[in-house]
């Protein structure tokens, strides 16, 4: 008799939570279908696009954080009304044939009249000596500045709108 208890209260225990959640499954029906049978409401527009004013920048004529102190003045200098153009009449010098990197910075030398001097090393192994004022690399690279470390140059390369800019380069040595 007391093994019929459990199983009874078991059965009992069961119908209950099973009408529990019919219960519960027939109010989600309900509210669903309500949801279905109810009229859509209106989409709402998209926002309006705000009209935001043209802005001018006016630090274009300071210095570029960018450049070294030593490549702004010769960059500013060479700007003018007509654009950059490379000297097409300007005889090329030895070094203009390869390209920058197939030529290593070796070392600095100094002439006894205080003339400094840069030592570059050509794929072939020979090297050579250039100056500021000289140029090296394929992009008429006119060497503006020459340190312990390397060699500054001003690049006049094709820009996007079928003319010329200025852009600054550098020969590191490898050396440390």
């Amino acid at each position: 008799m007391y093994a019929k208890k459990p199983v009874l209260l078991t059965l009992a225990i069961t119908a209950i939570t099973l009408t529990g959640c019919s219960d519960r499954i027939g109010m989600a029906e309900q509210a669903m279908n309500e949801i279905r049978n109810s009229p859509s409401q209106p989409i709402e527009p998209p926002p309006q696009a705000e009209l935001i004013e043209d802005y001018v920048y006016s630090a274009n004529m300071l210095r570029s954080p960018f450049l070294p102190p030593s490549l702004v003045n010769t960059q500013g200098a060479d700007t003018s009304l007509d654009g950059i153009r490379p000297d097409i009449n300007r005889i090329k010098e030895p070094l203009e044939q390869y390209e920058l990197s197939q030529l290593t910075f070796r070392g600095v030398l100094v002439s006894p009249e205080g003339q400094q001097y840069a030592l570059i090393q050509r794929p072939d192994g020979s090297v050579a000596n250039v100056k500021v004022g000289n140029y090296m690399g394929l992009n008429d690279g006119r060497i503006v500045e020459i340190t312990p470390t390397q060699i500054n140059l001003i690049e006049i390369v094709p820009d996007s709108r079928a003319g010329f800019t200025e852009r600054p380069q550098s020969l590191v040595s490898p050396i440390n």
